[in-house]
């Protein structure tokens, strides 16, 4: 009896072929995957920065921040201070951005220390006597990720969030600024 050794296997040029073509779909892969990776880092943290917003707004209206007022160093709480711009710092070392976000907060590009501040500002209409507040944030991490510049919680979205700020990485505080954190 004759073996048909056709009917057996791959040829090396079939074989060659499938390895070729797996090879060109994993290129287009790899970069499909990179790009997801870089979307959801970026979607993680605009999220976070958010909840930085958020949570500090929260602490606002339940006074349990308080401010120092016109440099004095006594601690009012946050209904009771004068109109004006205040700042809450936002450094990931810190015991108060801790106790702040209690999930941590750090930055989705691994893992990396974040630093800026929410920064609001506090009105008053002379003639209704209403006050409104406008709340902003701008924070960056260590390897240079983060928001370009001050963002309010609507505008903060993926497309805000650069990879690469060089040196614009976002200040801890504004000089002279009115401070205030967790009471």
């Amino acid at each position: 009896m004759k073996k048909n050794i056709k009917n057996k296997g791959f040829t090396l040029i079939e074989l060659l072929a499938v390895i070729t073509i797996m090879g060109i779909l994993m290129i287009v892969a790899i970069g499909s995957v990179n790009r997801i990776i870089e979307n959801s880092r970026r979607d993680t943290f605009a999220t976070t920065a958010k909840e930085y917003l958020k949570t500090v707004r929260q602490e606002v209206m339940a006074d349990d921040i308080s401010c120092t007022v016109d440099g004095f160093t006594e601690k009012v709480v946050a209904s009771a201070t004068p109109a004006g711009t205040y700042y809450y710092s936002i450094d990931t070392l810190s015991q108060g951005t801790k106790d702040l976000m209690e999930s941590g907060g750090k930055s989705p590009f691994g893992n990396a220390e974040v630093k800026g501040y929410v920064k609001w500002v506090k009105t008053t209409d002379p003639s209704t006597g209403k006050t409104t507040t406008k709340y902003t944030i701008w924070i960056s991490d260590s390897g240079k990720h983060g928001l370009d510049k001050e963002y309010s919680e609507s505008e903060i979205s993926r497309a805000k969030i650069s990879t690469d700020l060089g040196t614009n990485v976002a200040p801890t505080t504004a000089t002279g600024a009115k401070l205030c954190e967790l009471n």
